[in-house]
């Protein structure tokens, strides 16, 4: 594979105020770029907005990213950007296809070599932000002494939508998210020192889709060029799409617009191009809506399948921590209840290749949680082919190479009596992350706010646990818990009381044996 990103090879000047060289009052820095002036956070400077490539507008608005053009003066850095275009619940479309760009954290006090922690955001690659309040690095940056940066990156048809059959110039253009995010890493890499961090230990961690853009990169040609350590979170490389699947995603994309030149695309308007992008998933059947943009094995940036290539050992100077959450899949429910009433003859994307073993499967699954509804099992099915089984093969291949390390998010709002099914949700999607960052964001799931209330010191402890193991990945490479590895499969269960277990639920592991979790077909 070709170097991934080269963004010039400038090197970081002093680093200056807030960044360990000057007052910590002042959140002034300077990077090879330019200047840079910051805001007070708390025990933090944030830095917000600063471009890491060129716009991907004009002529470049389905090109791999270009190095950001220096500035004069010093650029404040004092508010968010808007985030790449993106679709809302409410059909309104947002953001400025100016969006390249990232927020940094970095403590006030005087410091330099940080461990330098690089997040990626997930929402299916069609919505979301570096700025969401929900992970806002400030608390991160402030209790594990680390450099917090997070990223945007080109969403839906921007930034994932294969044009090599229309001109083959633009071959590749279907992994130009992955590329942005390839080259925010490389910016950090150049401009880590002025900030107080270390460029030789970046910690890339990610959520869902950005998760699985972390698996591709593990796949790709020496990764370590890019990060040290990473942390994937609920998006395994089971979900990096095949060729096939790019390509039969990319022409729905052109056939229900018409679009027959790269020039036809070029000349619709960004909301022209969400309306687009709106039509096309909603055509697509099953779950191949959710997950229709992504990164794909090209054969270059990323060369094969995530788990083969890592057992051959792509990423064998990474250390890897994965994890997922317990019930996976009742994130949904919040969107469709009905989700939780699905049976077993409709879990329609059930592995072929595993059809003869379906009932029996569901049947242990039964039996280890009697008294569950047909649905709540088919979900809890759902969650290990999706998130667990991929998750620690991506760690029993990694073993081969480092020591590894795996975690199960469990904690959830307590179950309550009297209330509809859909609103008792377990651990659900990204309910981790107001923990690992230390934002304890939980507004957004039934019941949060008020249980936030009752159990905020309890909460709070946890929240602050995560933050610890987190940044002693990124400091060490050990999140503080002994490895995965042969029978043992220790696994990290973070709850209310945090501990670590032998083999859990080993029986439905093993019954995935045999199904080698390739790349996502739609």
């Amino acid at each position: 594979m070709a170097v991934l990103v080269a963004l010039g090879g400038a090197t970081a000047l002093p680093a200056a105020a807030g960044a360990g060289g000057g007052g910590p009052d002042d959140c002034r820095t300077v990077t090879s770029q330019g200047a840079v002036q910051g805001t007070v956070r708390g025990g933090t400077c944030a830095y917000l907005g600063v471009p890491y490539a060129a716009a991907p507008t004009g002529s470049r608005r389905f090109r791999p990213p270009a190095p950001p053009a220096p500035w004069r003066g010093t650029l404040r850095a004092d508010a968010a950007k808007p985030p790449c275009p993106q679709d809302l619940s409410d059909g309104d479309g947002r953001g400025d296809e100016d969006c390249l760009h990232v927020n940094v954290w970095a403590p006030r006090t005087r410091g330099a070599h940080r461990p330098v922690m690089v997040f990626l955001h997930g929402g299916e690659n069609v919505i979301n932000s570096a700025s969401d309040a929900m992970t806002d690095g400030a608390a991160l940056a402030a209790r594990g002494d680390a450099v917090v940066v997070s990223a945007d990156y080109r969403l839906g048809i921007l930034g994932w939508t294969e044009l090599g059959s229309l001109d083959r110039s633009y071959a590749g253009s279907g992994n130009n998210g992955l590329r942005d995010e390839a080259a925010a890493l490389g910016w950090v890499r150049e401009q880590a020192a002025a900030f107080g961090g270390d460029p030789r230990n970046v910690t890339v961690f990610g959520q869902s889709a950005g998760s699985v853009s972390i698996n591709a990169l593990l796949a790709g040609d020496r990764p370590e060029r890019l990060f040290r350590r990473a942390v994937t979170e609920s998006g395994p490389g089971y979900l990096v799409h095949t060729r096939r699947s790019a390509e039969s995603a990319a022409r729905r994309v052109l056939t229900v617009g018409g679009i027959h030149r790269v020039a036809d695309l070029d000349a619709l308007d960004t909301r022209q191009i969400l309306e687009l992008q709106r039509t096309a998933r909603a055509a697509a059947p099953g779950l191949a809506g959710a997950v229709f943009f992504g990164p794909y094995v090209d054969g270059s940036l990323v060369p094969g399948q995530v788990l083969d290539r890592v057992a051959a050992g792509s990423a064998r100077n990474v250390d890897v921590m994965t994890g997922s959450n317990t019930d996976e899949s009742d994130f949904w429910a919040l969107f469709r209840p009905d989700v939780l009433k699905l049976p077993l003859s409709g879990y329609k994307v059930f592995p072929a290749p595993l059809a003869a073993r379906k009932q029996q499967m569901y049947d242990v699954y039964a039996a280890d949680r009697p008294g569950l509804a047909e649905g709540r099992v088919v979900n809890a099915m759902l969650t290990d082919q999706i998130w667990r089984i991929p998750s620690v093969r991506l760690a029993q291949a990694q073993s081969r190479w480092r020591p590894s390390y795996v975690y199960q998010f469990d904690w959830h709002v307590p179950y309550a009596k009297g209330v509809p099914d859909a609103q008792n949700l377990g651990a659900m999607h990204q309910l981790e992350l107001p923990f690992v960052f230390g934002t304890l964001d939980l507004g957004w799931i039934p019941r949060g706010t008020e249980t936030l209330a009752a159990q905020r010191p309890e909460l709070t402890r946890l929240s602050q646990a995560m933050m610890d193991a987190w940044s002693s990945f990124a400091r060490t490479g050990s999140p503080g818990w002994r490895a995965y590895r042969g029978t043992d499969r220790a696994t990290r269960f973070w709850d209310l009381k945090p501990e670590v277990r032998s083999a859990p639920r080993d029986n439905e592991r093993a019954l995935w044996d045999g199904y080698a979790f390739p790349g996502w077909e739609s």
